[in-house]
């Protein structure tokens, strides 16, 4: 009688013990959910610091010839307001600038803005808005181009701590198909660069 009561004990104690954890867990996801900043897994910290950049790109995008050039470049990324802002700059290879991004979290809607300036005209684009899922950021947004109503698409994807890449594609029918125009490999120059968050 008096082992079957303590083998009682036992799992209840145990029992109670996994939905304290369980509700404790449940309760900072929740947290975590509600806050303003975003999370390790939604957010751009993993690309603070500098990088090297490998360039693949279409010359002519919209021409029928594919002609891909290939170049290298740098990169740095500077994460501001605690996670919030995220912004980048590229240089070529000769070190001169020629575009930079600038990355906002909404975090009531839990997206990102993403939004790009050309080093050749200093104006700030329209965003294209986007979230992670895992390891992989998509990003769309709609554009023009000769006139045609077109949408544009933004992938980020999560290789390891020091290898990151991103790709750019168009689409002319709605996001059936996508032609890709602009790849980027990314390889941490200064690694072991720890995340703020």
């Amino acid at each position: 009688m008096i082992g079957n009561i303590s083998k009682t004990l036992i799992t209840l104690v145990f029992s109670g013990a996994l939905i304290v954890m369980t509700n404790h867990a449940n309760a900072a996801d929740a947290v975590a959910k509600n806050s303003r900043l975003p999370r390790e897994t939604e957010g751009f910290y993993f690309l603070a610091g500098k990088w090297r950049v490998h360039h693949k790109k279409l010359k002519e995008p919209s021409s029928v010839k594919q002609e891909w050039v290939e170049f290298e470049g740098t990169a740095s990324f500077l994460t501001l307001l605690d996670g919030i802002v995220s912004v980048e700059e590229l240089r070529d290879a000769k070190g001169a600038p020629f575009g930079s991004a600038m990355r906002t979290f909404d975090s009531k809607r839990r997206v990102w803005l993403d939004a790009w300036v050309s080093a050749g005209t200093g104006v700030l684009q329209s965003p294209i808005e986007g979230r992670f899922e895992g390891d992989v950021g998509t990003f769309i947004a709609t554009d023009y181009w000769d006139g045609k109503t077109i949408l544009v698409r933004g992938v980020w994807k999560r290789i390891s701590g020091n290898e990151v890449t991103w790709e750019q594609a168009s689409s002319n029918d709605d996001g059936k198909t996508w032609d890709d125009n602009w790849f980027m490999r990314f390889e941490r120059v200064d690694e072991n660069v720890e995340s703020p968050k």
